[in-house]
């Protein structure tokens, strides 16, 4: 069953982040890099799907050093690896 949940979110960075998290945000939502500058300059508020979401934090997370995530140490997996691991996608939650 496909999720309908959606995360809203506003991009709200420091000047000295602008560019780091405008990169993961590139690279999470597939936007340009300037519009993506643009949107935290703006302090736009971004729609995505979940998947989405986790992806920019994990990106953003590489990007930026002086964030609490990093402490998690994600990081997105290539499929092959799964088996390595235990898989809870299927599990309702």
């Amino acid at each position: 069953m496909i999720s309908h949940d959606r995360v809203r979110f506003t991009l709200d960075d420091s000047d000295a982040n602008r560019a780091a998290t405008s990169r993961a945000a590139q690279k999470a939502f597939g936007m340009s890099f300037p519009l993506a500058y643009e949107a935290l300059r703006v302090q736009k508020t971004i729609i995505c799907r979940p998947s989405q979401f986790a992806r920019f934090l994990i990106y953003r997370s590489k990007e930026v050093s002086n964030n609490g995530f990093k402490q998690f140490n994600a990081e997105l997996v290539p499929a092959p690896e799964h088996e390595m691991v235990l898989d809870v996608t299927r599990n309702a939650a």
